[in-house]
Order: C-alpha cells, then structure tokens, then sequence
C-alpha cells in the first residue's frame, strides 16, 4: 500500500530532491522552496494542487527573474494545471509525473553490475550518489537521499551513447538497494513520460502530474526537468 498525493507527500519529495542537487529548502506552510546557496534569484517554488491566492502571490514572485521557477504537483488531469490558471506564467513542462513504490515489493540485493563496466558508490550527507563507468567514461548515473521513512530517487541517466541497455533499470535497482539499507517503506521520484513506462513496469505507481513555469520570455532556463538532467559532475 502505498501513500496517495498530498502536501507531505510532495514536502518529502522537494526535501529529498534539493538535498541531492545540494539547494537549501524551506517549507512555508504550503510553499515549498529550494534555492541554490548564495543565488538570491535561483529559486523554484513547488506547490501542491495550489489555493488560487498562494498560487498568485508565488506567480508574482517567479515573474521578478527569469531564473525563478514555479512547479505545480496535482492529481492528473487536475484543472489546476490547465495552462490558463497561472497568470503571467509560461508553460515550460508539463511531461514529468511523480511516482511512488512500496519498498516491499522492490528488491533488497544489490544487482548484479552488467559484463564491462564497473560502479562506484559515494556517500554524502543525506544522500548517495550511483555511478556507472566503462572504461574512462561514465554510462549512467543516480542519487538518492533518505527523508524519514521515504527514499527519493533523482537524476537517472544513461548517456545517449549507452542507453538501450538496460542500464537505467540497473541503476534504479542499485539506489532502491542502497535504500533498503535504511528502515524506509516507499520510494519517490519524478519520471519523464519517457521514463514512466520504464517505471511502471518495475512496479512504480503514477500519482500526479508536474508542470513547471516560468517568466514569459525568459531565455536562461533552469532545469526544465527533475528528472533524467545529468551533466555528470559529482
């Protein structure tokens, strides 16, 4: 059994997911915010299934830089992602769905690394960083972090010279087992639609949709996506 969409629910996966990009997050009642240390205008503001005057009072603030970005999470389908809600906004995603796994049903051993290539493992504080490498290159690469009983995986990527080969199944399968090292029950992340069907099929559940805006015009776009952007710096 695993958690439905709510503002916890959302307030854990903000909290995990800024620790790995290593952005200081504050939650103020029902607006969560991430910013990158000593940047007064990389924000991002997330709200869940938002009050029309929280999401007016953040939307004004987005508007003030073009680095500031405003990400929406509600139920699928839900009016409040209907483009025309956010005044001032443009829309920049609106493919990624947050999904969650019960821990149960996903495997405690760690996977067997594929003929070729070799893994490392790096601990930081709260969080774990997986990668992948053959030879001199890196394939593929993710990090999870732990916020109480949940685990919040982030950032798997294959580089375009790997991909079709099983390798985003793998390192999904090492974080989940790096994971199982601590006393967590459900697992979160934030799929591309591409990565959806890949997640579905490993036993994730879709719970809500992502949209994220911006300052109409803006062109110094930051992360336009949660999930599989990768530069490959530690």
């Amino acid at each position: 059994m695993t958690s439905e969409l709510s503002d916890a629910l959302v307030q854990t996966w903000v909290t995990g997911w800024a620790r790995t990009h290593g952005y200081e997050v504050r939650h103020e009642g029902n607006v969560h915010t991430a910013q990158l240390p000593g940047d007064p205008d990389q924000w991002e503001y997330v709200l869940y299934s938002p009050a029309e005057t929280d999401l007016r009072k953040v939307a004004s603030a987005v508007t003030k830089s073009p680095l500031r970005l405003l990400t929406i999470i509600a139920e699928p389908d839900a009016d409040v992602l209907s483009q025309h809600q956010v005044d001032a906004l443009e829309l920049l995603s609106d493919e990624e769905k947050l999904m969650v796994v019960d821990m149960e049903t996903q495997d405690v051993e760690d996977p067997i690394t594929p003929e070729s290539y070799e893994t490392t493992r790096e601990d930081f504080d709260g969080w774990t960083l997986f990668t992948v490498t053959q030879g001199e290159n890196v394939a593929a690469r993710g990090r999870v972090a732990v916020v109480d009983e949940f685990c919040i995986l982030d950032r798997i990527y294959t580089s375009p010279d790997y991909r079709r080969q099983g390798l985003g199944t793998f390192v999904t399968r090492a974080l989940l087992a790096i994971a199982h090292e601590h006393d967590v029950e459900e697992g979160l992340l934030v799929a591309t639609s591409d990565g959806q069907q890949l997640y579905e099929y490993l036993g994730w559940t879709h719970v809500g949709d992502v949209n994220v805006y911006g300052a109409p015009g803006a062109t110094d776009r930051r992360r336009p996506s949660h999930s599989q952007e990768d530069d490959f710096s530690a």
